[in-house]
């Protein structure tokens, strides 16, 4: 505990400073011995029901922190704290080692891991590498080229030339001597039935998982960010970009070359025009368009408006 307060640059103002602490951990899935971290002065009061090693808060929060909860350190950058801490602590798996005993649709040029679990009928083409842990159940199809890594792929999925399942998502924090990359822990867990497009990438969780639902068609150079779970039934279009965290119902429909802000939510059923980019959540079974993206009525509306204007303007 000591140590990683004084790695952290923090000051600990509850909680022994010997316990022990084991890796980093999202604040809503921590158990004991887990890092944490809360930027919001207004959240402390969650933390009195969360099971945590050490909670990393913001100097301004130091008199709503409660004293019954695991170790408490202030500091002035509580993600960048938690940033330092899981880089020591957790570090990427990589092998070079190969598996032996190869299934008989894995083409003789695919890097297939060890420790990779592939079902006897799935098929992967050549060039394709598939990581470490990865789970590739039956019926799947792993084009040429593919990269898989930190990921469960379920039974009769269809993954396309050149797509990249399980990569590291983006996410930085500002530090003292340039920017800090945040721990991504999780992985990627794709539902039985979906197909993935050629060079589409689906990032893995920072420390939760990103997933695919049952069904979902997603389309080619389409670009899902870490920790977002697509619904079932999805149908997404070339050129989507869907940021870190959203939350997408079943059914939803996005044209081609949406745009997500992160941490959105997009209700069962909804329809995003092609091209619209959005900022806010939409509500189920709406459709919306535009840049910024609102209700279709209302964008056409104003678009028609807007129109009617510049043709009086010009005559």
């Amino acid at each position: 505990m000591a140590d990683a307060v004084a790695i952290a640059g923090a000051r600990l103002i509850h909680g022994d400073p010997k316990a022990f602490l084991s890796h980093v951990a999202a604040l809503g899935a921590a158990e004991q011995g887990a890092i944490v971290y809360c930027e919001k002065t207004g959240a402390m009061a969650a933390l009195a029901d969360k099971a945590f090693g050490l909670c990393f808060i913001p100097e301004d929060g130091e008199g709503a922190a409660p004293h019954h909860a695991g170790a408490v350190a202030v500091v002035r950058q509580p993600r960048l704290a938690f940033a330092l801490l899981g880089a020591r602590l957790h570090r990427s798996q990589t092998s070079t080692q190969e598996a032996t005993v190869r299934p008989p649709g894995v083409h003789d040029a695919a890097h297939i891991a060890a420790t990779a679990e592939i079902a006897n009928d799935a098929e992967i083409g050549p060039g394709a590498y598939i990581g470490p842990g990865v789970v590739i159940r039956a019926g799947a199809m792993i084009g040429h080229d593919v990269t898989i890594t930190h990921a469960l792929i379920g039974a009769n999925v269809r993954v396309l030339p050149g797509a990249r399942i399980g990569q590291s998502g983006f996410g930085f924090v500002p530090g003292p001597e340039g920017l800090v990359k945040v721990p991504q822990l999780g992985r990627v867990v794709i539902g039985n039935d979906v197909e993935i497009g050629a060079n589409t990438t689906i990032d893995r969780g920072a420390l939760e998982d990103t997933i695919v639902g049952d069904g979902a068609k997603i389309d080619n150079l389409v670009q899902i960010g870490h920790n977002v779970r697509l619904g079932r039934n999805c149908v997404i279009a070339a050129q989507c970009g869907i940021s870190g965290s959203c939350v997408i119902g079943d059914g939803v429909m996005m044209g081609g070359q949406v745009g997500l802000a992160d941490h959105l939510t997009i209700g069962p059923g909804a329809m995003l025009a092609a091209g619209s980019g959005h900022m806010r959540d939409v509500p189920a079974g709406e459709t919306w368009g535009g840049r910024p993206a609102r209700p279709v009525k209302e964008w056409l509306r104003e678009t028609a408006a807007l129109a009617k204007m510049a043709k009086k303007r010009n005559g």
